[in-house]
């Protein structure tokens, strides 16, 4: 069975179409972290999308500093 398909709220849809619009990946994963940080104080649950997007970053960020 596949995994049902996250349904992702309106301003998280949007927040995410705007990063394509950065060039340096440290600002992206900036405003990932204040988003994710911004839905947990607000008391709502992170979605998905967002906390794969910040390890997606991350994953790149350790690949870049081992020269890859």
């Amino acid at each position: 069975m596949g995994r049902r398909a996250e349904k992702l709220p309106n301003d998280c849809v949007e927040f995410l179409a705007e990063l394509d619009d950065y060039d340096d990946l440290r600002d992206v994963y900036a405003r990932v972290q204040d988003r994710i940080r911004a839905y947990s104080a607000a008391g709502r649950p992170v979605p998905e999308a967002l906390r794969r997007c910040e390890r997606d970053l991350m994953t790149e960020f350790m690949a870049q500093s081992q020269g890859r």
